[in-house]
Formats: structure tokens, C-alpha cells, sequence
């Protein structure tokens, strides 16, 4: 009987400790660390997407750093909501919003316009500054008087932008350019190959103050309004972004941004001429070519790497007695071969997240263009293999050597200096299709030649120099496996 009420009160101590933890646990585990929270602990980093080509929102000085309107402002914003790092990642406009959806950014912020279309996939914040479309022409063209007279007329546009779909539903007999960049839409009619800009107006006007050559056409267009963009499923953030940004406009503050940015826009003192080839621009943005470089130069050599081991595999899968392995080898090549690397590089980067998997940028590219490449060594590993004599494959059996131990030492041996021209044409290639990396935010050469432009409008220079650092950098390739080719051929 004693025995029994000891377990009696064991039990009842027991059901009351239970009574008192679980509310607790049930209370911690329904209040989780918010997004939120972990910017302001300094525990993440607030990740804001922009398009630093597009000033005087945003855009790269000579030192690569990134300047203008918008980043100022999300500077003060996320340090008035208490968020301890800030950091911009630089991307395509039209990729900004695909990049929030895909959870690879936490803002966008690159004047943004707010409209019901893009509301559907993303949140925005309260209008942070006024917009509206305008057009803009070469200041020597009469032509153009109106929105009317663009019919017929090239008209430049920004992939991604408000100005696509507007002209499409308002002026539909315009012949649409478009392009990546801001500097390309202005540069387009400078030199000829559009007749018309319609684009932000404040941007425009900013690009007349600072370079000329263009005249506004009219009035604006729209009076349509910037806005910061926002993940749908962070609506803390962009309450507090609000919060912030009403903070800023009582006190004064924002006023004085704003003053910064657009307050002598129109009085700002146009640039001298230059060289037809402008060494300067060159010395000027040194630093940034150089770690465009180095960056472009990583991701060729680890992407080199991974095709190499790829297509050796693949070669080994296709060249196999096993026919589910030969099966898998034919299907590697056959669906990435048939595909366009950049769609490879967009389901990576932009899809897989979708489906649970989210790579880093830099992961996203090397492996990319490794798969890519990869596909394509595949089949020269194949051929070279296969254009070996099968008589010495069978001499060498007869000899006693094992078909692993022949393969090694007999046929992979003559297969690798065959292999040698078309794997140098295959690397060169691959190095030229590393500039498509920077589509998903990797600071390589190419990128960073755009960014340039954007601040220098500089095209011919940064193009030609960029172009000859690639025209270096294919023929040390080329280089690499003639001699290697060489060597090798005296011991075969």
C-alpha cells in the first residue's frame, strides 16, 4: 500500500510538471524568430536586389561602390527599422522580382514602378518617390511632337519595365527596341538605332543634365509612382520600411535625400568631349576590371574543372556495356545539349528554389556552365575514345591485360591526344559563355563592364577593352593545349 501511494504522487508530480512545460513550449513554439528579428539581432543580412545601371536611382562609381537615390535611402530606411546589414546585389531589372519569389532577395529596389500586375507576385511600400513615362528623342530630331508620332517610329525600352507594356497597350504601331540597360536605351539614340526613349522621367532628365543630346517630348506620359518591392510572405518588413519611411518625410530628413539626388538636375554642368577611345575611363575603373577578372577567371577555371569530370563520366556512361548507364549518358547529353544554356542557367538559379533547393550565385553559374560544357566533352571523350583502332583493344587483351588495365594504358592514352583540339575549342567556348553568368548577380568581366558604362557612357572603350581581356584570355587556352598537345605526342 505505501508503495503504491509513492507511485500515486510520483504521478501526480509528474502530469503537474507536463501541466506547467507544455503551455510554455506551445507558446515559444508558436512565436518563431520573424524575419525581421533576425535583421535586427545582425543575424541575417538584408539582401536588396538592384539594377545599378539605371542613375540617379542607382548606379557604381569608380570604385565599384554603389551610389545613388535609391541605395541612400534604403540605407536610412533599414537603419531606422533597426536592421544591422544592408547589402545590394546587382542583377538585371527584369530579374528583381523573379529573385524576390525565388527568396534570393529581400528587396527590390531599382525604381520600381507600383502597378496592379506586379502586385499579384510581389508587396510594395508606400510610394517613396513621384514617377510617370516620358518620351525623350535627339534634341535634333522635329519629328517627334507627340505620343502620336511614334507610330512607325524605333522606340528604346528597358526589358521588364512599366514602359513595354504601356506602349504595347497605347501606342501599339511603335516598333519596340528593347534592351538591358539604361545606358543602352539613351545610347540607342544618340547613335542612331532608335528613334525615341520612353522611360522614367526623372532619369531621363538626369541623363540630359549630365551627358545632353536628348530633349523631353511633352509632358510625362503617366504620373504613375516609385515603390520598394517586397516578398509576399515578409509583411513585417515592409510595414517597417513604411514606418521608416514616414519617419524620415516628418522630420526633414527624406527632404534632404531628396535634395541630393534631384535637386540641380537641371543645372548640373555637362561633360567635355573625349577621345573616340578614352584611356581614362579605362585607368579610372581599374580596380572593378581587375575583380571582374578575377571573378570571371574562377568561375571558368572551377566550371572548366567540373566539365572535365562530367564529361569523362559521361563519356565512361555512353562507351558502357551497361545499357541503363548508357541510357543515363544519352540523356545528359541529349537534354542539355538541346536546351539553351541560359534557360539552364534561369531553372538553376531561379527555378530549383522553387522546388526547395537554393543555390548561392556564384554556385548557380559554375555549375551551370560546367552541366553545359559538360554535355559536349561527353561526346568528345565518346569519339576520341571510339577513333582508337578496336584491333588494339584486342591486341591487348590477347597480350593478358585486363580490359580496365587495356583502356588505361593502351586506348585512353591515344583517345586524350585526340581529345586535345576539340577540348581547347570546347574551353574557348566555354569562356565566352561565361559573360552569361552575370545574369544571376556573379560579378564577372562582363558585368562589371556594364555598370562602367552606366556611369561613364563610355560604351567603345569598355566593350573594346573587355572584348580584348576575353580575346587574351581564349588564346592562353588555345595556347595551353597546343602545347600540352606537343609534349604529349612524343610519348605516344
Amino acid at each position: 500500500m505505501p508503495r503504491q501511494r509513492t507511485w500515486a504522487r510520483l504521478a501526480t508530480a509528474l502530469v503537474a510538471c507536463l501541466l506547467v512545460l507544455v503551455p510554455t513550449s506551445a507558446a515559444s513554439a508558436a512565436e518563431p524568430p520573424t524575419k525581421l528579428d533576425a535583421l535586427r539581432s545582425g543575424q541575417a543580412t538584408l539582401r536588396v536586389g538592384t539594377d545599378a545601371t539605371f542613375p540617379p536611382f542607382e548606379f557604381t562609381d569608380a570604385q565599384g561602390n554603389q551610389l545613388g537615390f535609391d541605395i541612400d535611402l534604403v540605407r536610412a530606411l533599414a537603419a531606422r527599422a533597426g536592421i544591422k546589414n544592408v547589402e545590394f546585389v546587382q542583377m538585371p531589372f527584369g530579374n528583381i522580382v523573379p529573385a524576390l519569389q525565388a527568396d534570393q532577395i529581400d528587396v527590390g529596389a531599382s525604381a520600381i514602378y507600383i502597378s496592379a500586375e506586379r502586385a499579384k507576385a510581389v508587396d510594395f511600400s508606400d510610394i517613396y518617390y513621384p514617377g510617370g513615362l516620358a518620351i525623350f528623342a535627339n534634341e535634333k530630331d522635329n519629328s517627334i511632337a507627340s505620343l502620336g508620332d511614334l507610330a512607325g517610329k524605333r522606340v528604346a525600352v528597358q526589358v521588364g519595365t512599366k514602359s513595354v507594356e504601356w506602349l504595347k497597350q497605347h501606342q501599339p504601331a511603335a516598333e519596340l527596341i528593347t534592351v538591358q540597360t539604361n545606358e543602352q536605351m539613351f545610347s540607342s539614340v544618340r547613335l542612331g538605332q532608335a528613334d525615341a526613349v520612353v522611360t522614367g522621367a526623372p532619369a531621363g532628365k538626369y541623363f540630359i543634365a549630365q551627358q545632353g543630346g536628348l530633349k523631353q517630348i511633352g509632358d510625362r506620359l503617366t504620373d504613375e509612382n516609385y515603390g520598394y518591392a517586397f516578398q509576399k510572405a515578409n509583411p513585417a518588413l515592409r510595414d517597417a520600411f513604411n514606418t521608416a519611411l514616414k519617419q524620415m518625410h516628418d522630420d526633414g530628413s527624406y527632404a534632404q535625400v531628396t535634395e541630393k539626388w534631384f535637386g540641380a538636375e537641371t543645372t548640373a554642368a555637362k561633360p567635355g568631349g573625349h577621345p573616340l577611345f578614352n584611356v581614362a575611363t579605362i585607368v579610372e575603373s581599374s580596380g572593378q576590371i581587375w575583380q571582374g577578372l578575377l571573378v570571371s577567371i574562377q568561375v571558368i577555371l572551377s566550371a572548366l574543372v567540373l566539365s572535365l569530370l562530367l564529361g569523362a563520366i559521361g563519356g565512361f556512361a555512353k562507351l558502357s556495356r551497361i545499357a541503363p548507364l548508357r541510357w543515363l549518358g544519352n540523356a545528359y547529353v541529349s537534354v542539355i545539349r538541346g536546351t539553351p544554356f541560359v534557360v539552364q542557367l534561369f531553372f538553376i538559379y531561379f527555378g530549383l528554389p522553387q522546388l526547395g533547393l537554393q543555390l548561392p550565385p556564384m554556385a548557380a553559374g559554375i555549375i551551370s556552365l560546367g552541366l553545359y560544357s559538360g554535355s559536349y566533352v561527353t561526346e568528345i571523350f565518346r569519339g576520341a575514345v571510339q577513333s582508337v583502332d578496336r584491333g588494339q583493344l584486342e591486341a591487348s587483351r590477347s597480350c593478358g591485360m585486363s580490359h580496365a588495365s587495356a583502356m588505361r594504358h593502351v586506348i585512353i592514352p591515344q583517345a586524350f591526344l585526340r581529345m586535345l583540339p576539340p577540348l581547347g575549342n570546347e574551353f574557348v567556348s566555354m569562356t565566352k559563355n561565361s559573360a552569361l553568368v552575370s545574369f544571376v548577380t556573379i560579378h564577372e568581366l562582363f558585368l562589371v563592364g556594364q555598370t562602367i558604362i552606366s556611369r561613364t557612357f563610355d560604351a567603345l572603350t569598355v566593350y573594346l577593352f573587355i572584348g580584348l581581356l576575353y580575346y587574351l584570355m581564349t588564346n592562353l587556352i588555345g595556347f595551353a593545349t597546343s602545347t600540352i598537345e606537343k609534349k604529349m605526342a612524343v610519348y605516344i
